[in-house]
């Protein structure tokens, strides 16, 4: 559990994502086993892949109750699991009708899994932000869904539009670099996907952020890794740089989608051989 200021935000585990990490990372500054030597801590003990926990923050803020992301939900397939966010909500003693608002990082399929199932609304009473730019790009009637998304998932029933259908009177196109509610601003992250946004809390003179996908490992924010995945390359390395020199200079929290245990953490000074190091919280 974080504070930020008035806030309370528990991160909630749906489940995990392992994959081999030399499958994670391209381009010329693709990480070689001694760039991996400092995070070897996030690093499954028995098969050596990268652990990526997926799930959602909640925070509580005055009379709104506000999901970040809604996790892969129970139906996907190796090298993902899920469906433990639903009793992670009530291990806390909060229902999914008492959700008001869910603030999407961005559309990929491990963060949008329990918006509806069976065709129903998961969360009834809640309302839903989208950054317009995701929501155009990925419930296009001529989307055609990534080929890592459709092997672990059914693509007709999980397509965004077809996913989104049953809540559609419900969602909220926002732009970048706005404040959405009171005190949650989303700020533009584009490159991971077309609209990707990290989210800032302010409350009571303090911040903290959610940063999503904005990075999926510890090194990957430290040293810019490319990540495989990421729609514009460039873009989100240039996204990765501006938030880390950020983070570095404001020594503000933070958590990310993936990192494991939705632990919060800080960039501080490095040790010599960095220049910055990532400090779990």
């Amino acid at each position: 559990m974080m504070r930020i200021g008035d806030m309370t935000i528990y991160g909630l585990i749906d489940g995990e994502a392992l994959m081999p990490k030399e499958y994670l990372y391209v381009g010329d500054n693709a990480p070689t086993e001694s760039d991996w030597a400092p995070f070897t801590g996030y690093l499954d003990t028995c098969t050596g892949h990268q652990l990526n926990t997926i799930g959602s923050y909640l925070v509580r803020t005055g009379d709104r109750l506000i999901l970040n992301d809604a996790g892969c939900g129970p139906d996907v397939k190796q090298p993902f699991t899920g469906g433990g966010l639903r009793s992670a909500l009530w291990a806390i003693d909060v229902s999914p009708n008492d959700i008001t608002d869910v603030i999407y990082s961005h559309l990929h399929l491990d963060h949008v899994g329990w918006t509806t199932l069976g065709g129903k609304p998961f969360f009834p009473n809640a309302d839903l932000w989208i950054d317009r730019r995701d929501w155009n790009h990925y419930a296009a009637d001529d989307y055609v869904m990534e080929e890592w998304e459709a092997a672990v998932l059914d693509p007709e029933r999980d397509r965004i539009a077809a996913k989104f259908a049953p809540v559609r009177d419900r969602i909220h196109l926002f732009e970048p670099d706005t404040e959405i509610i009171a005190g949650v601003r989303a700020l533009d992250a584009s490159g991971h996907t077309p609209g990707n946004t990290v989210f800032e809390l302010v409350s009571d003179g303090e911040k903290g952020l959610l940063i999503g996908d904005l990075v999926h490992t510890q090194g990957e924010l430290v040293n810019g890794w490319d990540l495989a995945f990421n729609g514009d390359h460039q873009q989100a390395i240039e996204a990765i740089e501006h938030f880390r020199k950020y983070l570095f200079d404001t020594k503000i929290p933070f958590a990310a989608a993936h990192f494991p245990g939705l632990r919060w953490g800080r960039l501080v000074p490095g040790d010599g051989h960095t220049d910055i190091a990532y400090e779990t919280l």
